[in-house]
């Protein structure tokens, strides 16, 4: 697949299969996102796969229980149904001030990775400002050390739905040239 279609085709999966990922192509998928950038070339990451039924139940409890109430609708007990979950967590340390932006970058590289080779995923927050209950829930659940940091859950299967395509906003809107606004 093309990273342009890569790009546009891939969707938030929620529904999937009920068939295992090889081990094989979830350790490639890792291996490319760790190409992603990150701040200084730190390379914080760590993916932790989970598998078994049990934590993937109590990783989707801890995202219910401190779901926003703006979002309480979507509850990730679907989260059970992926063949398996990704946690990506970065050392702080090796973060240099970018926690976030690092994780969030391995999780966009390792889900367009995943399209690319017919797998699904969504992206699910493991930390949020507001909130650090949920990182400390996810990484003592896990036996992840106090530096390490959970950035977001993947699930990761093969889809058992077909999204609709999305609908992007126009280029004019969101493109501004020299000034906010200028066009």
């Amino acid at each position: 697949m093309q990273l342009d279609d890569a790009v546009r085709g891939r969707r938030s999966i929620r529904t999937y299969r009920p068939q295992p990922v090889p081990d094989d192509l979830i350790d490639s998928l890792i291996d490319l996102a760790r190409h992603a950038p990150s701040s200084m070339n730190g390379q914080p990451w760590t993916f932790t796969v989970v598998r078994d039924a049990a934590l993937k139940r109590r990783l989707a409890d801890i995202k219910n229980q401190y779901c926003p109430a703006e979002k309480r609708a979507f509850r990730a007990d679907f989260m059970i149904d992926a063949a398996a979950l990704v946690v990506i967590a970065v050392d702080r340390a090796a973060s240099h001030d970018r926690a976030v932006e690092n994780g969030v970058l391995a999780a966009a590289t390792f889900m367009l990775a995943a399209h690319a080779h017919g797998l699904g995923t969504v992206y699910m927050s493991a930390f949020r400002d507001d909130e650090p209950a949920v990182a400390d829930a996810v990484r003592q659940l896990l036996g992840m050390p106090a530096h390490v940091l959970p950035i977001s859950i993947l699930p990761l299967g093969y889809p058992d739905e077909v999204p609709p395509a999305k609908a992007i906003r126009p280029l004019r809107e969101v493109v501004f040239h020299e000034r906010f606004g200028q066009r």
